[in-house]
């Protein structure tokens, strides 16, 4: 498995509202879904993305709460909507982010 992608995990301070930088890695991104739909008479699009990292302890408090984190890649930001740890293995860790 090649983790080649430089990604960059941001947490949100709760009492700013502001992100500063969580995580700095490499990952391996997958296409999981993407959508165009019309809304206020404008096309939008909405794209999902798999993010696969090795694990490392630090992670698991992206498990606690996901809307406090987001994932910057190749200039754009991706909120991140579920964390899987594969049978609890601590081998990787995939994120599902959202744009």
């Amino acid at each position: 498995m090649v983790f080649d992608k430089p990604i960059v995990i941001e947490k949100m301070d709760e009492e700013t509202e502001k992100y500063s930088e969580f995580a700095s890695l490499k990952a391996r991104i997958n296409k999981s879904k993407g959508s165009e739909y019309m809304d206020s008479g404008a096309v939008q699009i909405s794209q999902e993305l798999e993010f696969i990292v090795r694990y490392f302890s630090k992670l698991k408090d992206i498990s606690l709460n996901t809307q406090l984190y987001r994932i910057i890649y190749d200039g754009i930001k991706y909120d991140i909507q579920d964390y899987d740890n594969y049978m609890l293995k601590n081998q990787t860790i995939k994120l599902i982010g959202v744009y």
